[in-house]
């Protein structure tokens, strides 16, 4: 009877396990978060014709719109040398120790003796150069326009001293500078490009460019097609393309081993966005050089803009995905603002979805942001939040208690 009895009182508390027990585990388990399915209905590249590039027959070139992607390049990429391209970096250099805002002048630079002796000595071996006299005070600005305008060599040598004090070691943070951005075909011999050592790849410089035109006094300079130097007078721009409808801004360079050289920006507005497309063209040959870099430059550049356009790849309310949960019937998830992009036929777009980390427990409005959609078309990227289209109610006592 003792047995039995023991038996019965076991068989009674497992019972009462299994009664308190089952529905309190069921209650503590972790709710499963609502699943997004999200594909929203992209092409895997911009529909269209992809852009006619005429790249120059010979040397290299390389043409990007910045910010949006590259339209690829011509000829081997590898170092060759470019001329007074070189002074890009210079300035670059010069812009970063020595920042100046738009209307500014900046300090007053006096001409020596020696700065003299290297104007003199650089005119004697037939180098482009801007006229100095000893005394002479010359802004940094104007020291700039020298550099950049008639390209004038001495004027590389003085900013140089100016800034590290010696050739030497403003040469070595020129090539510091180069592989912290990246430039692996790059190597600078000297701050002017007369040194056929110093040379580059047209990718290089076009993306040097490309970062040189973001600081608006650079730009600015580079657009100028002449100015006014204390002793020198009036100088012109060698870029004699600038601001005759295509070319923005620019930087030549020729010498007998580089040719014809020239990293250029021109520009599209598209809608409220300015798109600005930089190239670079190296090792132009033949009887005119540079000539033919201009030319070059001028076509790829209106290949460019041809090619450009705004392209709306989701509509405010378009259906981008599901949301499912297992206690209710799965809603639709919407994008919240358009998206709109700028490219060309055949750029690549890609998407990715960021689920945001919401309570299992509580309920989802209608509306409500759930998640992110990234979209990736070129050098662009657009994040636009997603949202239920309708409510997702909290999961009930009794889901909860007879879930599997």
């Amino acid at each position: 009877m003792v047995v039995r009895s023991l038996r019965g009182f076991v068989i009674a508390i497992v019972i009462a396990i299994i009664v308190i027990g089952v529905p309190v585990l069921q209650l503590v388990r972790p709710i499963p978060q609502a699943a997004a399915d999200v594909a929203a209905p992209l092409p895997r590249a911009i529909p269209g014709e992809k852009p006619v590039i005429h790249w120059p027959s010979q040397g290299e070139a390389a043409l990007m719109a910045d910010g949006v992607g590259s339209f690829g390049s011509s000829g081997p990429q590898v170092p060759v040398p470019i001329a007074s391209v070189t002074k890009v970096m210079t300035a670059y250099l010069v812009l970063q120790k020595h920042p100046l805002q738009l209307g500014q002048q900046g300090p007053s630079i006096t001409i020596t003796p020696d700065d003299v002796k290297v104007y003199e000595r650089d005119k004697a071996l037939g180098q482009s150069v801007v006229k100095v006299a000893a005394g002479e005070q010359i802004t940094e600005y104007q020291a700039l326009e020298g550099l950049l305008l008639p390209s004038g060599n001495n004027m590389g040598t003085l900013l140089a001293k100016w800034c590290d004090g010696s050739v030497q070691a403003f040469v070595q943070e020129m090539n510091a500078t180069a592989k912290r951005l990246g430039m692996t075909e790059t190597h600078y011999a000297d701050p002017t490009g007369y040194s056929p050592a110093s040379q580059s790849d047209a990718v290089d410089q076009m993306k040097l460019f490309a970062l040189a035109m973001q600081n608006p006094v650079f730009r600015q300079i580079v657009g100028e097609a002449q100015a006014e130097l204390p002793v020198a007078g009036l100088v012109y721009n060698v870029d004699s393309v600038v601001g005759h409808g295509t070319i923005i801004g620019g930087k030549t360079g020729s010498t007998l081993e580089a040719g014809g050289c020239f990293v250029f920006a021109a520009r599209k507005v598209i809608g409220n966005r300015e798109v600005l497309i930089i190239g670079a063209v190296l090792g132009q040959k033949g009887p005119q050089p540079l000539a033919e870099a201009l030319t070059a430059a001028v076509a790829m550049s209106q290949d460019a803009q041809k090619a450009l356009r705004s392209v709306q790849l989701v509509s405010a309310g378009q259906t981008v995905g599901t949301l499912s949960a297992p206690w209710a019937k799965p809603v639709s998830l919407v994008a919240t603002e358009p998206v709109q992009v700028i490219g060309w036929g055949g750029l690549p777009v890609q998407q990715t979805y960021r689920a945001d980390v919401l309570d299992p427990k509580k309920p989802i409005a209608a509306d409500q942001v759930v998640g992110q959609l990234q979209i990736q078309v070129g050098a662009q990227t657009v994040r636009v939040p997603v949202a239920a289209a309708s409510s997702v109610p909290a999961p009930t006592l009794s889901w909860r208690m007879k879930r599997l």
